[in-house]
């Protein structure tokens, strides 16, 4: 199944020293917001399936680049997950200034959407996560004395990538990382949240989905496992089940 993007550049949002680059389908809300992973942008093929089942249906749907990520300007390495969660939060107040907003993470987007969905508060109507990563730099980022000395000599160290290019991995984010940690305590969300988890994973364990779901405040919270699902969810059957997951909650 092909997702076809729009002909024409993004637009740009100024904020915090770097223009951030982001697609708007104005419509009805609530707002549906796509949150990518590490080092991925708003042109994944989940993000585009997201924009191109909201269009006809007159959603009202935000895609973005978070600061030095895709096509937004800034520097990558100087990028956090609290930074990351600001700019989400500014985008959203630009465009949706007022009213509801469903958020869709993916594997670290996951982690920004909870962080994003607490502070949106009573705006929050609901949120999916796809292989929702929070906390990834406790679970699955244990950092080697070799790695540390790159740390300290470059400001980054690099780790092969199947999805990619290596991902680098900056002083920045990682000293940011534990201040935003949200699995040592109850997730203060109360919207409805979906989690869907594939169980081939071999970047987020598929126990840790039911670790979210435990300490989330709220009781409409649902886990949908993919027996034969991998990281990136991505196969026709995955998306419709995105597309279907995302129209319940609406």
């Amino acid at each position: 199944m092909a997702y076809a993007s729009a002909m024409t550049g993004p637009d740009s949002f100024s904020h915090r020293g770097a223009a951030l680059a982001y697609r708007f389908q104005p419509g009805a809300g609530p707002l549906v917001v796509f949150l990518p992973g590490y080092m991925s942008d708003m042109s994944g093929t989940k993000a585009l399936a997201l924009a191109d089942w909201a269009r006809p249906r007159g959603q009202a749907m935000l895609r973005l680049d978070y600061a030095g990520c895709g096509q937004s300007s800034g520097d990558f390495l100087a990028g956090s997950i609290g930074r990351w969660t600001d700019d989400v939060l500014a985008l959203i107040d630009h465009v949706w200034p007022k009213g509801e907003v469903l958020l869709v993470g993916s594997s670290m987007g996951g982690w920004i959407a909870l962080l994003a969905g607490m502070a949106l508060k009573e705006r929050l109507a609901g949120l999916v996560g796809i292989a929702a990563a929070p906390d990834f730099t406790v679970w699955g980022l244990t950092i080697g004395e070799a790695e540390r000395r790159q740390l300290e000599a470059q400001g980054f160290f690099t780790r092969p990538s199947d999805y990619g290019a290596p991902y680098r991995y900056s002083r920045a984010f990682i000293a940011d990382a534990p201040a935003r940690l949200l699995l040592d305590g109850q997730i203060g969300i109360t919207a409805p949240v979906r989690l869907l988890q594939g169980q081939v994973d071999d970047a987020v364990p598929w126990r840790l989905a039911l670790d979210i779901a435990a300490r989330l405040a709220g009781d409409d919270v649902q886990v949908r496992l993919v027996k034969d699902g991998d990281h990136r969810l991505s196969r026709d059957q995955d998306i419709s089940m995105l597309l279907a997951t995302v129209e319940e909650l609406l």
